[in-house]
Order: structure tokens, then sequence, then C-alpha cells
């Protein structure tokens, strides 16, 4: 996906790969890669090499994907991509735990298909999956170990929680079983008003690309993290309230200034328990 217009972006899972040699003990995980641009035994062993390299700390976010431009200039179709995730998910689990994979899908036959070694993690590394609209997040309480998902207002992500909440209810799961996180583009400095004139100027320009031309600055306030660090620490208790055990910050511009003000400021009042 093309997270900053005209400069693209790293490959995930290669650039994953760098990051897990050099930690030791954070989670690392896509958010999200586009389920129909990769075949499944491919992401099952990428995914594996990555939960070894890191002693298994590896999470597969996952999704169908939305942005048709992107589909079209691959020559991948767009239609049936959803059912085509739920086909993905579903060998990845079976090429993780079992011996031995036979698989007769609509978008995918797999026979004999092995996947050694398997991964640290078990029962497998967890699978979250980026979902929005009622089929997905129905899938996601079903299937999925954990939801993610960008552009909601804390409200919009409470409505959607509650809804997977339903559905794993009426599949028999546990919700204890599936972690809610939120990921939100974000821009952090020592006086709001430098914060907000970082996020007109980089933030919302990506951001129009997925909400549309209308999107305004005052819009970013209610899907975005954006100010000083007690303007962050109010936003993320929305959204913990809300339901979000994990908060995914894609801090903008990203530089050392930025991120020791949020490691400095913002995780210490979390770490507390205040």
């Amino acid at each position: 996906m093309y997270t900053t217009p005209d400069q693209g972006s790293l490959e995930a899972f290669a650039a994953l790969a760098a990051v897990a040699a050099r930690t030791r003990n954070i989670s690392i995980g896509t958010k999200v890669v586009c389920s129909p641009f990769r075949h499944p035994g491919i992401v099952a062993k990428t995914g594996t090499t990555l939960d070894i390299i890191s002693g298994g700390r590896f999470v597969l976010g996952i999704g169908a994907g939305w942005f048709k431009t992107e589909f079209d200039a691959f020559g991948f179709p767009f239609e049936g991509r959803v059912s085509q995730m739920f086909e993905v998910v579903e060998i990845i689990k079976l090429l993780w735990t079992q011996p031995s994979v036979d698989y007769d899908g609509v978008f995918y036959r797999i026979k004999g298909a092995v996947s050694l070694p398997k991964p640290v993690r078990k029962p497998h590394p967890p699978i979250w999956i980026g979902s929005s609209g009622p089929r997905m997040l129905r899938f996601t309480a079903e299937k999925g170990d954990g939801w993610v998902i960008p552009n909601q207002s804390p409200e919009e992500y409470r409505r959607k929680w509650d809804l997977i909440r339903e559905f794993a209810r009426k599949s028999g799961r546990r919700i204890q079983e599936i972690e809610a996180a939120y990921y939100a583009y974000s821009s952090i400095s020592d006086t709001s008003e430098t914060a907000w004139e970082l996020a007109e100027k980089y933030i919302l320009p990506e951001r129009r690309r997925v909400a549309g031309p209308t999107l305004s600055v005052k819009d970013l306030g209610e899907i975005c993290i954006v100010g000083d660090p007690d303007e962050w620490i109010g936003m993320i208790e929305r959204y913990a309230a809300a339901g979000a055990q994990h908060i995914i910050v894609k801090i903008v511009p990203l530089n050392q200034s930025s991120l020791k003000l949020y490691a400095e400021k913002v995780i210490p009042y979390f770490k507390e328990g205040k």
C-alpha cells in the first residue's frame, strides 16, 4: 500500500525480518497484508520464518484489500477478494498446524502441501483480521485471533467491536479469545498547535486518499491521535474505553524528537496504570 504518496513503502515481511533481528521483546507484525497479493503458502512460510527469527513474537495482520486502483495496476481481480481472503486464512492455519494439507476451494486447490518447519508459537502465530463491514466482522469473530482497524472514531470503533462480540457469542467463541486493536495515524509535539500543523501537512493528504477529498482537519481529530502528550493520553483513553486493548500509532512525521516525546510523556502514563 502506498503509505506516502509518490514515495511508496518497504516490503513488509523483509522489513520485519530486520526489525526482528535487532529487537528482543516487542511484538512484530503486519497491519495489514493484502491477502490476494500473495499465495497463502508463501505467507505461511514467510510468517513461520519471522516467527522463528523473532522467537515467537510475530503477529500476522491480514485483510482483503480495498484500494481498487492497486488491484487494477498489478492485474489482481478486485471482485471476490473477501471470499478469497477467507480461504487464505484457512489455508495458512492448516499449513502452520498440520503435517500435510489438502484443500479444495474456489480460489485455491492444494494437495499434499507441506510447510516445514512449524512456527515457534503454538498453536500458531496470532492472525489479526483487518475488517470493517458486517461480513468481515463476522469472520473476525469466528476465525480471527485479533481485530485491527483504522479511520474510526471511538464511537464507531465501539459499535463495530460490539458487533464482533455479538458474532462471537453466536458462534460459541469467548470474546477473550480475540484481541482488539486500533491503528491511528498520529502527530505529536510539545504544543498542540504544532502537532495540528504537522497533521494538516502530512496526514490530511494521505487520509484523503482513503476517505475522500472532503475530509477536513477537524475530521482528523475524530479518527487520528493528534496533539500534545496530554491530548494523546485523552484520545487513547477514549479508544481504550471503546474496547481497544492495543493502540498502534503511525507517527507522522517520524523522527527522534517525536519518538522521544511519545516514549517519555505518553507511554509511562499507561505503564503506571493511571
